[in-house]
């Protein structure tokens, strides 16, 4: 069995193994609920509205000062990692006590679309059509990128 499952699991079970239990469990839900909705909050009011809206938060009971956000790209996480005392120090005037704000990359998370592949591809306009075939010529033949750049022509429409 997975160890670190059942250590994840272990509060939840000891929820349910009391006479009071479903009282606790709704109140961690409740609290987890309320968190996420301060720490996304917290990085709007920062001026970050699109990050807001992709942002997963996870937080455990028996780590209360520590919060970490998901995010689904690396760019997105980055920037997080820069502004993350500013976000605990936001979620303080929320009365969050929160000393530790970690960032975790998960590309696949409910905020990227599954049918993504199935629209079409967008067109490129006249300039950027002309714009990638200048940078094609320049390269050399060999080029890895030149290579690709070839591909990306093939496959983009132009408007016309």
């Amino acid at each position: 069995m997975n160890k670190s499952l059942v250590k994840l699991a272990q509060p939840w079970q000891d929820c349910l193994a009391h006479e009071q239990g479903f009282k606790h469990l709704l109140e961690r839900a409740k609290k987890h609920n309320d968190i996420t909705h301060a720490a996304q909050n917290a990085v709007y009011s920062l001026g970050f509205v699109s990050i807001s809206q992709s942002l997963l938060v996870e937080w455990r009971p028996d780590r209360p000062s520590e919060l970490v956000l998901v995010v689904p790209s690396a760019t997105i996480g980055t920037r997080l990692q820069q502004i993350a005392p500013s976000i605990a120090k936001k979620l303080g005037q929320y009365h969050w006590v929160i000393h530790e704000v970690r960032v975790k990359v998960r590309p696949n998370h409910s905020s990227v679309n599954p049918n993504r592949r199935n629209e079409e591809t967008p067109e490129f306009t006249q300039a950027a059509q002309s714009a990638w075939e200048g940078l094609y010529q320049k390269l050399p033949l060999q080029s890895s990128l030149r290579q690709s750049i070839e591909s990306l022509l093939k496959n983009r429409k132009t408007k016309r």
